[in-house]
């Protein structure tokens, strides 16, 4: 039912206090924190910065965040807030939530987006995908932190680390105990990751922190697998990024705290290491990621849910102009990969160059392909595959692996830290035959946890999902996937993948887990 209201402005240079009456349709919703007015829209009702956690400022600047606060009256929820970025917009009391309901709230499903942004920028969406609203969808976009304050990783009691990612679970939990009162499903969430967002969720479902939060997760061009998602040397960041913002002291780990603490955030945020999710230290009973990733997907010690994993083209974005083959492939190896020597290294290189460019460097039809190619393979393709493979191991829950082929519009300006699948949900039309098939294979997957349950005109084949065989060591070059391009087909073989499986079988460099209290680590200069 909605509510109409007249709400009193008065102007702030008019000593008489005038009055000018506004007419406001309005929804309020009553939680356990208080009361919330959103505002209603011709399709939707919009509510905006609802906190979920109490401002991590001061002493709590980097620590895992505190409950919500209570109030209270009305909780006016229109405030669009962005946690600080890199061009010194936002602010840190910034951990909100923004929920948006059809009109017609009925226990609906709810999907949960969680932004894209190198853990470097990006901030929970201020307008929802209209398609998802008109399919009955609760749609939630939030804010974590990023760069240091999200991602300082000191092992230090006011710095443990990866606050960014516990920042996320505080969320989901406020979904979890609060979705109901807006209309949304608490047993029906999915929850929507792109890039680093991807990466996120991959770490939450690992950590067995988030059962019972989600029940379904889609994640878009990214894994945890990959070389750019995890820090394997987060002091050394830390110690970096201090002392090019002017700092003289050592790389103790308190002294480095205290530093990070005095200084302003905006200040922080000009910083260029990236700052990224680390394996904690391992004697803290407050850690989050105290496990190596790949060790954890093979244990299969979890909480298991459908998962849908996506790839697309947008992903690699190679601007410089690459005529030749390198001359050095070692240098361009993935950062993951760890050789005892210079010699082993070096053989590892001429043999993925020979893979990729050849062995005749004046033989070679599309070298800027071939570059694509390797870039998204190490990046995007292999990892991704590997992570839908190990994740499939252990369980009945079905995992599903897709690779979207079709290119961005490119009249159309990327919308910020979203990739080109979330992009079509918010700019898709209903007449769009791609978006329509997109749809059809959402809606299922968020409803059924199958996305294609049985055969339709829209969609003509049943989507495979992936199968474990734990006696075919060759099980990733056939791996099922479903190639969205401007027809569906099941994908071929894929050599690649397999080439990727055989080096980093040999190569892949662990994340440690320190046992010892990092404040132990002296100033190795």
């Amino acid at each position: 039912m909605e509510v109409v209201v007249w709400i009193i402005v008065a102007s702030a240079q008019d000593v008489l206090c005038r009055r000018l009456a506004v007419y406001k349709p309005h929804r309020d919703v009553v939680t356990p924190q208080g009361t919330v007015r959103g505002y209603l829209t011709p399709s939707h009702a919009a509510y905006y910065g609802i906190p979920y956690a109490r401002p991590p400022i001061r002493t709590d600047r980097f620590k895992a965040p505190e409950p919500p606060p209570i109030w209270d009256g009305i909780f006016e929820a229109t405030h669009k807030i962005k946690c600080p970025q890199p061009d010194e917009d936002g602010d840190e009391n910034c951990l909100v939530v923004n929920v948006f309901t059809p009109k017609r709230q009925t226990s609906l499903p709810v999907y949960v987006i969680v932004h894209d942004g190198n853990f470097q920028n990006g901030w929970g969406s201020y307008d929802p995908p209209d398609r998802l609203l008109k399919e009955g969808f609760v749609v939630v976009t939030f804010n974590y932190r990023i760069g240091a304050l999200g991602f300082l990783c000191l092992g230090t009691a006011e710095a443990l680390g990866n606050a960014g990612l516990k920042d996320q679970i505080a969320a989901l939990y406020w979904v979890h105990k609060n979705i109901e009162f807006f209309g949304g499903n608490p047993g029906e969430i999915t929850a929507h990751g792109v890039g680093n967002g991807a990466v996120s969720l991959q770490l939450l479902l690992l950590s067995g922190l988030i059962e019972d939060l989600v029940h379904k997760v889609i994640l878009e061009s990214g894994s945890v697998l990959a070389a750019d998602s995890m820090a394997y040397d987060p002091l050394s960041t830390a110690y970096q990024g201090a002392t090019a913002l002017g700092y003289e002291g050592t790389s103790d780990t308190e002294e480095l705290t205290k530093f990070y603490h005095n200084t302003p955030w905006k200040e922080l945020v000009k910083i260029q290491e990236l700052f990224l999710p680390c394996v904690e230290d391992g004697t803290s009973a407050y850690n989050l990621i105290d496990f190596n990733p790949i060790h954890r997907l093979k244990e299969g010690n979890y909480n298991k849910i459908p998962v849908l994993l996506t790839l697309t083209n947008d992903a690699i974005n190679i601007t410089e102009s690459l005529d030749k083959p390198p001359e050095n492939m070692a240098e361009l190896l993935p950062s993951n990969l760890e050789f005892d020597d210079d010699v082993i290294k070096q053989r590892v290189g001429e043999i993925v160059k020979e893979f990729y460019f050849g062995s005749d460097i004046f033989i070679v039809d599309d070298v800027e392909q071939n570059y694509f190619d390797f870039y998204h393979d190490i990046s995007f393709e292999y990892p991704i595959a590997k992570f839908a493979l190990l994740y499939a191991a252990l369980g009945s829950h079905m995992v599903y692996l897709m690779k979207f082929t079709m290119d961005r519009d490119e009249s159309e300006e990327p919308r910020a830290s979203s990739g080109i699948i979330m992009d079509n949900l918010y700019r898709g039309e209903e007449d769009d035959d791609a978006f329509n098939k997109m749809m059809n294979l959402w809606r299922s997957f968020i409803k059924l946890g199958d996305p294609t349950p049985l055969t339709t005109s829209v969609i003509p084949l049943i989507w495979q999902p992936v199968v474990t065989d734990k006696n075919d060591d060759k099980a990733i070059a056939t791996i099922p996937t479903l190639i969205f391009g401007t027809e569906l087909k099941m994908s071929p073989e894929n050599q690649r993948l397999l080439f990727w499986d055989n080096i980093y079988g040999r190569f892949y460099k662990p994340h440690v887990i320190k046992q010892e209290h990092p404040d132990d680590v002296k100033d190795s200069e």
